[in-house]
């Protein structure tokens, strides 16, 4: 199972958030992490390859693990640590490796393309408090399946 690390930084009314070109989906910056590195070490480091920015006092948010399915087999699975943070030093990149990095309005964030999955962890992130935990079933498309999460975010 792949370990991924990913941040949502806030300032003030936004974040900043990644393009991937593959589908133009939009993401929280992160990436895999490398063996025998802590999740902050990981996130640390996986956002500042990704935007040039040092993240500071990141927050875990989110621990979710993202299972793949065809019909009835797992084709893929993994887990995602989601953190937060506010303090960042350091200069943005003009260009991401990764894609298109932007600054977006926080009240515009669940109307950007992105994975359905992506729209709970975005939604408890910026407007919910705690660790929320779970596991998302997508099919090889990534159309969204079904989903357990806690805290619930129907509710």
């Amino acid at each position: 199972m792949q370990r991924i690390t990913n941040c949502v930084l806030t300032k003030e009314d936004s974040c900043l958030l990644l393009q991937k070109p593959s589908r133009g989906w939009w993401v929280a910056p992160g990436g895999k992490m490398e063996e025998t590195e802590s999740v902050k070490e990981s996130v640390t480091r996986e956002f500042r390859e990704e935007t040039g920015l040092q993240i500071e006092q990141p927050e875990l948010r989110a621990v979710t693990s993202v299972v793949i399915m065809n019909n009835q087999t797992i084709t893929n699975e993994w887990m995602m640590f989601t953190f937060q943070a506010s303090a960042y030093s350091g200069e943005m990149l003009s260009e991401s490796p990764e894609g298109f990095i932007s600054w977006q309005n926080n009240k515009d964030i669940l109307q950007l393309p992105m994975a359905d999955g992506d729209r709970f962890l975005f939604d408890h992130v910026l407007n919910k408090k705690g660790l929320m935990y779970g596991t998302v079933y997508y099919t090889e498309d990534y159309q969204l399946m079904s989903y357990r999460l806690d805290p619930d975010p129907s509710n």
